[in-house]
């Protein structure tokens, strides 16, 4: 996967696992054995094939510290808790060190 992920200029985790792993066990039934030219222009397939198998964008995964149940220390969770406004920094903006 690093190596179809490099070909298609992605950053590893950008491909599907599963997606990639069926892509192998259906092409690795017809890996030419013998020959090393045959073997490598095979390869050179399904290194192609699992690079288009990416992902979709990732969206950012931040929820209010708010809980559904009534006997809580936390705020009831109520419906302005739910539309979360997109980030505005990066996480590593975000941080701040104090030594």
């Amino acid at each position: 996967m690093a190596e179809a992920a490099a070909g298609a200029g992605l950053d590893p985790d950008r491909l599907s696992f599963l997606s990639c792993l069926r892509i192998l066990r259906l092409r690795l039934r017809e890996c030419p054995g013998r020959s090393a030219l045959a073997f490598r222009a095979w390869y050179e397939e399904l290194l192609g094939e699992m690079g288009q198998e990416q992902l979709p964008a990732r969206r950012n995964r931040i929820n209010p510290r708010v809980v559904k149940r009534k006997m809580s220390k936390f705020k009831k969770k109520r419906a302005h808790h739910r539309p979360v406004p997109p980030l505005k920094k990066r996480f590593v903006e975000a941080l701040v060190l104090e030594t």
